[in-house]
Formats: structure tokens, C-alpha cells, sequence
């Protein structure tokens, strides 16, 4: 071997070790690297990967994300508790808040808190809460988060009328509940929501309440961070992608509360609890998704390109994605029935378009999940948006809508009709794009 044949076979085993933290399965795993990583253009890629790689790749074992994230599917089920309980316990608030400080107040904050609250969700899930270190990035970013916290959100929220005080303690004790469960302290969050309702059923004063809660939750997500333990120099998820995270949940969030006919605020407990099944289901279907990382990079295992890229409709990709949609719609359709039993309990309605809608939000959710972790940012982001612009459109041209949830509808059946395309194809067809998603990023 020359020279420069050696140092370029050991420029690729650093170039793999460094990104997958272990050396290449497959040919197919090095030229995804040596592509994505290394500049090599695809041939060249190939060519060196198979130097590389041994003759005989060795079995399938899990990678460093594979075994690092399954860990995580612990606190995913935490987070979904820790959701839940929070879900009631604000479905619970409506109407104590509702009689003590007005509906039109608590509506005016709900419309204003739950896109921002969406997006700031989004947003730290991107750049700290999804990596394996994320607790030690926003142990970094501390001081930079405190004051873009209270500078650029909460302090022009107060300014808000009426309605922002309360927005603004909203957005915290929401925000702030996503740390405390992504720690593990989910049920302790849950605890907190629970015993604020029972305090404004007794009739104590809600803003003093909220206030106090909302301390509890800033300082308890303080707390967190600095008794995480975690030490790395793994740096934070990129700002760019933050701000294109959070822009989606911030979109997600206006189709919750763009259609007026839903009545967050006005008709107690039932818009949250409607909310409730599509929840439900988005964790299970969410959760059958985590497959991903193990089952497509082992059904790939020892590909060639052109096998990899080859239309495979019951392939890995497709069987566990289909599988994840059935079991979103599946539990939402079920629990949506167990809802409309007791909705007379809920000063609410039973309208059947509620739930359709809520499912059709989760449904959504999900692809736009799937597309942004593929690195499909921008058309994720598209889709958002057209299924947002198609909601406003819809209820303007609506002066009365007979029919709870239509222009919700509308807006996510577009988004879902937009989102297909582009995810079907790289599903059907995993190749190299797919790849590279799973094993690098």
C-alpha cells in the first residue's frame, strides 16, 4: 500500500470512529460517513469504504445512539405520565379560573400561552432536552437562558393587557414542566398540578396561586440542571435548528387555538380532556417509533447502494411506521369513545368532530416529528405552515361553523396530504438519506 493509500485508510477509520464512536459495520455504513462527513463524493466514498470495512462484517450489535437512546424510552413513559396528569390538572383549572378571573381572560391567555408555549418546547427539546447531554449544554447556557426567559418573553408578556400576567405564568409552569420530566421528576410536576386544583376548588385566589406555582416549577427546573451530575463537552444542538424547531411547535401550537369553535376557556374542562385520547395515542405510536434507530440500520446491514435504495414496501422503515400510525389511531379512537361517555360530567359537548380533529393534530404531530429527526427541516416545517394558513383560511371564510373543529380539520388534512409525499418516498426507498439520519445525527 502507498503512502497516500495509507493515510487515506486511516483519514476514514478516524473520520468513522469519530462520528460513530466504533468502527464500520458494513461498506454501506462507511460510505454514508466518509459521504456525509468526509466530503468524498459517492464512488470514491464507496471505494475507500471498502478498505475500510472488513471482509467479513461482523454481527449486528447495537451503536453508541442505539444503546444510549433506548435508554431514554424510561423517561419518555415518565414524560407521558408526568403529561397526562398535567392535561387534567389544566382541564381541571378552567373552571375555578374561568369563575374567578373570567372567561374571556382565560381564553385571551390560553391563545396566547399555548403557541409559545409549543415553541419554546420545541425548541430546548432541539437544541438541549434530546441530546445525551443535554443537562450539562443548558447548565452552560444557563445565564443566556435566564435572561432570553425573562427579557424576551416573559417580561413583554406582563405588558400584555388583562390576560398577560397570566399567559406569562402559564408558558413557565408548562415550560418548566418539560425539564422537571425530561430529569425524571414528572410526577412530582403532576403532584403540583393536581394540588393546584384542589386549592382553587377551595376557592383560594388564583393569581397568587398560579405565582406561587410558578416559582415552585422555575426553581425546581433550576434544581434539576444543577443536580444532574452531567459532565460533558458535547455541544449543544445547533441554534439554526432550535429556531426552525421552535417554529414548528410555535405553528403547531396557532392550529390548537386557531379555530375559535373549540372553546378553550369558555367550555371548561372539555377541550382539554377531548385533547386527551390523540395524546395517548401520540405517545404509543411515538413509542413503536424508537424501532427506527435499531430495526432500519439492521435491515441494512451488508446492503449494497442499490440494494438499500431499492423500493422495499414492506421493508423495516414503512412496517414500523405504518405500525406507529395504527396505534395512534387506534388509541385515540378508543379512548375518544370512553370521553364522550362521560362528557356530561365535563360541561362540554360530545361533538364527534372534536376528537377527529385532536386525532388529526396528533397525526400531523407525528409526521413532522419523523420529517424534522430526517433531517427534512425545511419541508417540516412547510407543512406546519400550510396546514396553519389553511385553518385561518377556513375560519375566515366561516362566520359560523355548525360543525366544532372544522377549520382545525381542514387545516390538518392538508398538512397530512402535504407531509406524505416526500416522507413516503424516502420510507419506501431507505438508501443512503435514511442511513445517514440514524446512524450520525
Amino acid at each position: 500500500m502507498s503512502g497516500s493509500d495509507s493515510h487515506g485508510h486511516h483519514y476514514a477509520a478516524g473520520v468513522i470512529e469519530a462520528r460513530l464512536g466504533r468502527g464500520a459495520q458494513d461498506v454501506l455504513e462507511a460510505a454514508v460517513v466518509l459521504e456525509a462527513w468526509g466530503g468524498m463524493r459517492a464512488n470514491s466514498a464507496l471505494s475507500l469504504g471498502s478498505r475500510v470495512v472488513p471482509p467479513k462484517p461482523p454481527r449486528w450489535t447495537p451503536g453508541r445512539l442505539t444503546t444510549e437512546e433506548s435508554g431514554r424510552r424510561e423517561s419518555i413513559i415518565t414524560e407521558a405520565i408526568a403529561l397526562i396528569m398535567a392535561i387534567l390538572a389544566v382541564a381541571s383549572w378552567a373552571g375555578p379560573l374561568g369563575r374567578q378571573i373570567g372567561t374571556s381572560v382565560l381564553t385571551h391567555a390560553i391563545v396566547v400561552a399555548l403557541p409559545l408555549t409549543l415553541a419554546l418546547q420545541w425548541a430546548v427539546r432541539s437544541r438541549y432536552l434530546s441530546r445525551r447531554s443535554g443537562f450539562a449544554c443548558l447548565a452552560r447556557d444557563r445565564l443566556a437562558l435566564f435572561g432570553v426567559g425573562l427579557l424576551v418573553i416573559e417580561a413583554p408578556l406582563v405588558l400584555l393587557s388583562s390576560f398577560g400576567p397570566l399567559a406569562g405564568m402559564f408558558v413557565a409552569i408548562w415550560v418548566g414542566g418539560t425539564v422537571l420530566s425530561r430529569r425524571g421528576w414528572g410526577l412530582f410536576y403532576g403532584a403540583l398540578l393536581v394540588a393546584t386544583v384542589f386549592a382553587l376548588e377551595a376557592h383560594v385566589p388564583g393569581y397568587p396561586l398560579l405565582g406561587s406555582l410558578t416559582a415552585v416549577i422555575v426553581l425546581g427546573g433550576v434544581l434539576a440542571v444543577r443536580t444532574s451530575h452531567e459532565r460533558s463537552k458535547e455541544p449543544a444542538g445547533r441554534v439554526g435548528r432550535a429556531l426552525w424547531a421552535g417554529a414548528m411547535g410555535a405553528a403547531l401550537g396557532g392550529l390548537l387555538v386557531g379555530d375559535t369553535s373549540l372553546g378553550w376557556g369558555v367550555h371548561g374542562a372539555f377541550p382539554a380532556l377531548a385533547l386527551l385520547p390523540s395524546v395517548f395515542g401520540s405517545f404509543w405510536g411515538g413509542y413503536h417509533l424508537w424501532q427506527f434507530y435499531d430495526a432500519v440500520p439492521r435491515g441494512m446491514q451488508g446492503a449494497s447502494l442499490e440494494k438499500a435504495n431499492a423500493r422495499a414496501v414492506r421493508g423495516p422503515a414503512m412496517r414500523i411506521f405504518l405500525g406507529s400510525v395504527g396505534r395512534l389511531v387506534a388509541m385515540t379512537v378508543g379512548l375518544s369513545g370512553l370521553v364522550i361517555l362521560i362528557s356530561q360530567w365535563t360541561s362540554g359537548t360530545s361533538r364527534l368532530s372534536l376528537f377527529i380533529g385532536f386525532g388529526c393534530v396528533a397525526l400531523l404531530t407525528m409526521l413532522i416529528n419523523v420529517l424534522e429527526s430526517l433531517a427534512y427541516v425545511h419541508w417540516a416545517l412547510t407543512v406546519a405552515l400550510t396546514a396553519l394558513a389553511t385553518e385561518l383560511v377556513v375560519v375566515d371564510g366561516l362566520s359560523y361553523s355548525p360543525v366544532p373543529g372544522t377549520a382545525l380539520i381542514a387545516g390538518t388534512v392538508v398538512g397530512i396530504l402535504v407531509a406524505l409525499p416526500p416522507l413516503l418516498a424516502l420510507l419506501l426507498r431507505p438508501g443512503r438519506v435514511l442511513a445517514t439520519s440514524l446512524w450520525i445525527q
